[in-house]
Parts: structure tokens; C-alpha cells; sequence
């Protein structure tokens, strides 16, 4: 036996029970051996999902003004897709988690959507459209398509 093993479960293989199986029968062996130690975890989301997200980001950076700082002094306006990546991760994690920044600002730390889940992504995705919507979005039709395909893709997850 090798010093680490892992079965992906895809419930899109017809056969994915056979991996469970193969997956506990694999865990017996290593338990017999001596101690053993058993993570599951849900597999990250997907460049799909990554990709999915941009389009959506750039729409928001086109459309929609929000305060900010430039420069140091409050300012409402148009912000870039990567503030907006941020704005909304913080919103959709709860905006708990801020430290001062080296020049007094504020930022917002420890949400990191490349440590989403495919299930948390697809929720952060869906909450990005919501978002969208709700402050009058005209989504793109880039950023449609890829919503179209995320969601499609969740129906078969």
C-alpha cells in the first residue's frame, strides 16, 4: 500500500458506489494495519465555476457605483472587478473577519473564494446573481452564458 490513497465519488459515474465500496474496503485494510487517520472533504470548486465568476464581476465593475476610497477620501463610484470580488466575498462570508490596513484603511481578510467547495461556490455564484439583480444588473451576455452553464451543471452535480 502506497502512504495516502483517494477515491473521488462522482454520483455522474454510474459505478460511484463501486468507489465507496473499493474506498471503505481501502479503509479497513489501513485501520488493520495500525492507526489511520480518515478526512472527507467535498471536492473544490471547479475552474468552470472560477470562470463563471468574472463576467459577472466585470458587469458589476461597468454598472454599479459604491462607495469607496481613492486616494484616502471617500468617493462613490465605478470600482474594479477585483474590489467587487472582494465586496461581495466578504457580503456573501458575513463581512466578519476586518483589519486596519498599513495606511489606516480597512480590509477585509480570510475569505478566499479558491477555498470554496463546489457546493459553496455554486451558493456564492448564485448569491453574485441575486446581488446583480436586485441592483438592477444588465447582465452581459458572457456572464449569462456562464450562468446558464452553472446552473445546468448544478442540476447534473
Amino acid at each position: 500500500m502506497t502512504e495516502r490513497e483517494t477515491f473521488v465519488i462522482r454520483h455522474s459515474n454510474p459505478r460511484w458506489r463501486d468507489v465507496v465500496e473499493r474506498a471503505i474496503s481501502a479503509f479497513r485494510q489501513w485501520a488493520e494495519r495500525g492507526e489511520v487517520e480518515l478526512r472527507l472533504s467535498e471536492l473544490t470548486r471547479t475552474l468552470d465555476q472560477n470562470a463563471a465568476m468574472w463576467p459577472a464581476l466585470s458587469d458589476f465593475a461597468k454598472q454599479v457605483a459604491w462607495p469607496h476610497t481613492v486616494s484616502g477620501h471617500w468617493s462613490i463610484g465605478l470600482m474594479s472587478k477585483e474590489s467587487w470580488k472582494a465586496v461581495l466575498t466578504a457580503a456573501f462570508e458575513q463581512e466578519i473577519e476586518m483589519a486596519q490596513g498599513l495606511s489606516g484603511g480597512t480590509v477585509m481578510v480570510g475569505a478566499s473564494t479558491s477555498k470554496y467547495g463546489k457546493r459553496k461556490m455554486g451558493d456564492f455564484l448564485t448569491f453574485v446573481r441575486a446581488e446583480g439583480n436586485e441592483r438592477g444588473v444588465v447582465w452581459s451576455e458572457k456572464a449569462n452564458d456562464t450562468f446558464a452553464e452553472y446552473i445546468d451543471s448544478r442540476r447534473a452535480a
